[in-house]
């Protein structure tokens, strides 16, 4: 993306996605890629999964640590835009609710 040189190419990282990648092919853990994306972190997609699919899960239904990817989000400079990317619309409030209940989100 550094490569690019250009102020309009970014990151984008969807949890689930990246969660695929280090259950099946022992990739890096979700917030190191968060973190390697650094300042150029635009949009975080929030989806949970077990690793096996790409479920779009409410988080909390499946095996993500969500208290590492905020503990990241926290260390960047910048709030790249959060976007719950769930298969059943009808998920999201039970997703705020979870990530409020943890004390994650507000």
């Amino acid at each position: 993306i550094r490569s690019f040189g250009s102020e309009y190419v970014c990151a984008s990282v969807d949890t689930g996605h990246a969660f695929m990648q280090y259950a099946t092919h022992h990739a890096p853990a979700v917030d190191y890629w968060m973190l390697e994306a650094g300042d150029k972190l635009e949009h975080l997609h929030l989806q949970d999964t077990d690793g096996y699919s790409d479920r779009h899960w409410a988080p909390g239904e499946g095996d993500l640590n969500w208290h590492a990817i905020f503990a990241a989000l926290r260390e960047l400079k910048q709030s790249p835009r959060l976007i719950l990317e769930l298969a059943d619309y009808h998920a999201i409030p039970r997703a705020v609710s979870y990530l409020n209940g943890l004390g994650l989100a507000q």
